[in-house]
């Protein structure tokens, strides 16, 4: 019995091949596939998909493949690295346009050629599709040359489409000064997006039933993990998961928990990994400690942000006054601490910096002879000449 078997599936539901037979229309993939069905049909030249690895970009190239209709024909470049020449070369090999023989052939000749075929392809109510993969990787002046063979058209249509699949590096190339010609060509340019924590699980359950299984038992604290070192990329979930029907085959557990997957991510001896599950613990502890110095610095100020925050003595408050004064006097007494017959001297009043007084102000100081808190208000003179009544 293999692991499958033990599990009762029927095959593997993690492979990492772009298999079609197990797409999972999410709401961005379903949308994306609308946005190039609709490019195609309307007759856009210039379509450009870009995603980070790993996002489903290959399965969308294929799912786009399988929805063309046989008015296209298609020329498919999956290794782009190539020059002008070479790039018009592979594409004439790929919709079996033969090269001229001499090896010497010019671009110039290519592309007469080719503008031949696309009129012939036009007269059936055809056009070319040159669809490339990868397209990161293309050189300028193969990014270039695409832009020239978007010129072939006639008064009311394109005669070819071009669709690329890149990572996003792609759009990093385009945003270069002397892309923007062939930006302004670029009818469409969406992004693959990774999946949501929801999105994830329904794509896990969706993978499962295909197989055979229609539920794996988990726990919400193993779909989080899974989502925190995936960030919701297929391809690290399939990773992960395929190591983890062995890992629990292994242990002879039925259901995939929390440690069957930590074990999983283990196995893999990868720095990236290892570090994406201990981030979420870090940024944790760096929380929690960051929480206990804000108490402490709230509970036990130190003297100098209290001169800042504090303009006169009735701002301090008695307990923090008892304490300066605690102080003071372990100072002046060399540190020893008073015994039950020493006196702790009176709190200290705080010598707050405050800008000198005008004269007139100065005058209504009450002396010291008056009452605190009482305020005396002179008396009106009599009127000059006049005497009291």
């Amino acid at each position: 019995m293999n692991h499958l078997e033990f599990f009762g599936l029927q095959e593997d539901p993690f492979r990492m091949t772009p298999d079609r037979n197990y797409y999972f229309p999410t709401k961005g993939h379903a949308a994306l596939r609308e946005v190039i069905r609709y490019g195609l049909e309307e007759g856009e030249g210039f379509i450009i998909i870009t995603g980070e690895i790993g996002t489903g970009k290959t399965l969308m190239l294929r799912l786009m493949m399988d929805d063309l209709s046989d008015r296209f024909e298609t020329a498919l470049i999956l290794s782009p690295h190539l020059s002008r020449l070479e790039l018009l070369k592979a594409i004439f090999q790929d919709i079996g346009l033969s090269v001229p023989a001499d090896q010497t052939a010019s671009l110039d000749s290519l592309l007469r050629i080719l503008n031949d075929h696309l009129y012939a392809l036009a007269q059936q109510g055809k056009k070319l599709l040159i669809v490339i993969d990868e397209a990161q990787n293309l050189p300028d002046e193969s990014l270039e040359q695409l832009r020239l063979l978007s010129n072939f058209e006639t008064d009311t249509q394109k005669l070819l489409q071009i669709v690329l699949f890149g990572q996003p590096e792609l759009r990093d190339k385009l945003a270069q000064n002397n892309m923007r010609q062939l930006v302004q060509r670029v009818s469409i340019m969406e992004t693959l997006s990774p999946l949501s924590k929801q999105e994830m699980v329904s794509y896990l359950l969706h993978r499962f039933k295909k197989s055979g299984v229609y539920e794996m038992p988990r726990s919400f604290a193993t779909t989080d993990l899974l989502w925190r070192a995936t960030k919701g990329y297929p391809r690290l979930i399939n990773k992960i998961m395929s190591r983890a029907l062995l890992v629990a085959y292994a242990e002879k557990e039925n259901r995939i928990s929390r440690k069957i997957v930590r074990e999983a991510m283990d196995s893999f001896n990868t720095p990236k990994q290892r570090r994406l599950f201990l981030t979420p613990a870090l940024q944790w502890w760096a929380g929690f400690l960051f929480l206990l110095l804000l108490l402490w610095g709230v509970a036990f100020p130190p003297i100098w942000v209290a001169h800042a925050i504090s303009g006169n003595q009735q701002t301090i408050t008695p307990w923090f006054a008892q304490g300066t004064a605690w102080v003071k006097h372990l100072t002046d007494t060399d540190g020893t601490a008073p015994n039950q017959s020493t006196q702790v001297p009176p709190p200290m009043p705080l010598q707050a910096a405050l800008p000198p007084l005008p004269a007139e102000a100065e005058k209504n100081i009450p002396s010291a002879e008056e009452p605190a808190g009482e305020s005396v208000t002179p008396l009106p003179s009599p009127p000059s000449g006049r005497g009291p009544q």
